[in-house]
């Protein structure tokens, strides 16, 4: 008895043991994660505030010269690359819109193993484009790329409506081109299975032609309809007919021989 009670405790205290083990390990875990999320949100400040700077660029009087004055002594702003790329898109946002007179960061993201920066242009016409700036797991600019921008908070509910219509008319157009493609397409398979399988050959009808007439020499081909209504394709009646033609003329049968039997225009006999 002694012996299963301290079998019993054994078994409570190795329970409570690993219940213990379990739940450390999960808030180990959950450490780890709290920390990574931590650092994640550091990166993304750091890189927040990196893009402001970077947006602070643009509002400068004279930026622009002095940008392209800088890169062409030697000196690094971003980067040799990210460099040309912003400004190539600088420039071809002022031909496009005029200076900029607002720079606004709207956004920054994180992607697997890397960040972005959007950036928000506004020109002198009050057209905006949206510069996105790609940063590596160091927080080091290496892309940058830019489009148009439309804030649709500003706009009515109308002209909601008016785009989400032609969106809609615009996917509607594209679904019946496809399946009026498609239909050409499945179309067109008879004629390419006629190009491809050959014609099959045409079958001539093959008369059969009696011992007798094949001995005295080829015979022609004679339509089936008149070989139906051919009496000297009937055996028995050639017999009859040229035994009644022995009895009239008192001959014996092997006298004489039935080459063809004619129908007479007449009920008379002759």
């Amino acid at each position: 008895m002694k012996n299963f009670k301290k079998l019993v405790i054994a078994f409570l205290v190795l329970v409570v043991a690993a219940f213990s083990f379990t739940g450390c390990s999960k808030t180990s875990t959950q450490v780890e994660m709290e920390a990574i999320e931590g650092i994640r949100e550091q990166n993304k400040e750091a890189i927040k505030r990196r893009t402001e700077q970077i947006a602070g660029l643009f509002l400068e009087q004279y930026a622009y010269q002095q940008f392209i004055a800088y890169k062409a002594q030697g000196g690094v702003v971003l980067g040799l690359t990210v460099d040309e790329d912003l400004a190539a898109r600088w420039k071809a946002f002022m031909d496009a819109h005029g200076a900029v007179t607002s720079a606004v960061v709207d956004e920054v993201e994180r992607h697997h193993y890397e960040y972005t920066g959007r950036i928000i242009l506004t020109g002198e016409d009050n057209a905006q484009m949206a510069l996105t700036i790609t940063y590596d797991r160091t927080g080091t600019p290496y892309k940058t790329t830019i489009q148009d921008y439309s804030d649709d908070s500003k706009l009515s509910f109308g002209e909601r409506m008016a785009v989400a219509g032609g969106n809609t008319i615009i996917g509607l157009l594209t679904v019946f081109a496809v399946l009026v493609l498609l239909s050409l397409i499945i179309y067109c398979f008879k004629f390419v299975n006629r190009a491809v399988t050959p014609p099959a050959p045409k079958k001539e009808a093959s008369v059969s032609v009696p011992d007798k007439a094949a001995k005295s020499g080829p015979a022609k081909a004679v339509p089936a309809a008149k070989k139906e209504e051919d009496p000297m394709l009937d055996p028995a009646l050639v017999a009859v007919i040229a035994a009644a033609i022995a009895a009239a003329e008192e001959k014996p049968v092997e006298g004489f021989v039935v080459r063809s039997i004619k129908r007479v225009k007449t009920n008379k006999w002759r």
